[in-house]
């Protein structure tokens, strides 16, 4: 018995306690100057939240976001007064909640609930932040779809009373993923790119860790696999002569391999390799299977150098199937290339600069990776030349035909960010930086074959480019041996593939057959 009248007595204090902070909550929308019409509805919502909160047996100084949502989806059983109706539906509306949240920000202005205290704190950081970025070129559409969306990250920081100090990735994944209650915010589940929240927060975030406000919440990622990988990643780099990307193609494919291989090369024999190529040359194509078996050869060759597995193991890996020359080189017509580079836009500074791109790729037939790190020391203007560092790091000096040097000039004078950076080009979007990749380069080809109605090429990439240039100097009466000179092939034989499409000397020479056959 003296349980049951401490437990009234309990919730008859607690009884008063809200009733006070509601009427003081009411006094003051009403000192905000709120709306007559909007108090009541204000009051019922608060009224139901402080019911709720007694007969869930929370209390005032804990609540969060948690509480807010099991307050939002809870089965209501909470006690009617004849001035309260409530609702009794799985999920309140963000519109009914607004009342519950305008009541727990009272409570947190007058110390009922505890809270980080660093909301303040935060917008005046974001304030820095945009300022920052405003310094390096950002446009006013990008600034304020940051400020809209760090803010609401702050808001659901303080509302989920997480510290700053405490954030990490899995605190930005539970944001993009959270129920939202932030007032005056959008709901993240109506945003169909969750990229546009990504990309200014993770900014953010290492914006703060410079300041020293809160950890590496993205940290750098570390290369692929363990010690060994990384130490066949140094012995391509620094034996082989390769680049990069070709180096993190192979890195790629052995590390898929591993975990059929096993991690002790001792134990490698010719039958465990044999097995575990074949079984992956099923699923993939054969050009895919043929860059397999190729990076299976490199990292047999890199354990033969430490003395991790016999050298002789080089010769089990199997040859994947090909024919040379049984393909056509893919290329499209000059009346296309020319359109193809006419579709840029010139007076927008991101067609000066593809149409510069993509006067390189047709006139020189450069790779979309000389393309990517080709450097301002690179272009000799008073000699007309360009020089170009391809695979293996060789070094080739390129003649500059006018159109390509004006294109060029046109970029770096009227529409290239002036920033202390070598690379000639940069994103039109700041932050201004050199590509990350060539991939890039192949996605402005492809817009620009978009753009000028070319859809009969496949595929849609960089060397396309290089392909048609090259078919165009055959049929203009180049030989091959000139050919190849452009293209800086090593060896004559990569070059005869195009002997193939030049169809006029192809007839000049083709037999007969025999009988009426045709």
């Amino acid at each position: 018995m003296l349980l049951k009248a401490d437990r009234i007595t309990s919730s008859r204090a607690n009884g008063a306690y809200s009733a006070k902070c509601l009427s003081e909550f009411l006094n003051h929308l009403k000192s905000r100057g709120v709306s007559k019409g909007l108090v009541p509805t204000f009051r019922s919502s608060a009224r139901h939240f402080l019911a709720w909160l007694e007969r869930d047996g929370g209390r005032l100084d804990g609540i969060d976001d948690a509480v807010l949502r099991r307050f939002r989806h809870h089965d209501c059983r909470c006690p009617r007064s004849k001035h309260t109706r409530y609702r009794n539906h799985a999920r309140r509306s963000r519109q009914s909640m607004y009342g519950v949240l305008k009541l727990v920000r009272f409570l947190e202005d007058t110390g009922r609930t505890s809270h980080p205290g660093e909301l303040d704190k935060g917008f005046r950081l974001l304030g820095d932040f945009l300022e920052r970025r405003a310094a390096v070129g950002h446009s006013a559409d990008s600034l304020k779809r940051g400020r809209t969306n760090c803010r609401h990250f702050l808001v659901w920081l303080h509302q989920s009373r997480t510290p700053m100090a405490e954030m990490d990735n899995k605190v930005v994944d539970r944001f993009l993923d959270h129920d939202c209650l932030c007032p005056d915010f959008p709901s993240l589940s109506q945003c169909r790119d969750r990229a546009r929240y990504v990309i200014p927060i993770k900014a953010f975030t290492k914006f703060l860790t410079a300041r020293g406000v809160a950890p590496d919440v993205f940290p750098v990622r570390r290369d692929r696999g363990g010690e060994e990988l990384v130490a066949f990643r140094d012995w391509l780099r620094r034996h082989r002569g390769i680049g990069e990307a070709t180096i993190r193609n192979h890195v790629c494919e052995i590390h898929t391999l591993l975990a059929d291989l096993g991690d002790d090369p001792s134990r490698y024999d010719a039958t465990l390799i044999r097995d575990v190529l074949l079984r992956r040359f099923v699923t993939v194509s054969r050009p895919h299977a043929k860059s397999i078996a190729t990076s299976m050869r490199m990292y047999l060759r890199f354990l033969a150098t430490g003395s991790g597995c016999p050298p002789g193991l080089v010769g089990a890996v199997p040859k994947a199937p090909g024919w040379r020359l049984s393909v056509l080189p893919r290329y499209i017509s000059i009346d296309d290339v020319e359109r193809v580079i006419g579709s840029c836009d010139t007076a927008t500074p991101a067609g000066l600069r593809d149409r510069a791109m993509l006067l390189l790729l047709a006139r020189l037939a450069l790779r979309a990776g000389d393309v990517t790190n080709l450097r301002l020391g690179d272009v000799d203007w008073k000699n007309a030349r360009l020089r170009v560092c391809g695979k293996s790091g060789r070094e080739v000096a390129l003649p500059l035909p006018q159109d390509v040097g004006d294109g060029l000039l046109d970029y770096i004078e009227l529409t290239r960010p002036r920033l202390d950076e070598a690379r000639v080009f940069l994103t039109v979007h700041a932050p201004h930086r050199p590509f990350a990749s060539s991939a890039a380069i192949a996605q402005i080809v492809r817009r620009a074959l978009g753009r000028a109605g070319v859809d009969n090429a496949h595929p849609r990439g960089a060397s396309l480019m290089r392909h048609s240039a090259a078919t165009a100097m055959l049929r203009s009466g180049a030989s091959l041996e000139a050919i190849g000179t452009l293209l800086r092939h090593r060896s004559p034989d990569t070059t005869a593939i195009y002997a193939k499409v030049n169809l006029p000397m192809l007839l000049s020479v083709a037999q007969p057959w025999i009988g009426d056959a045709r």
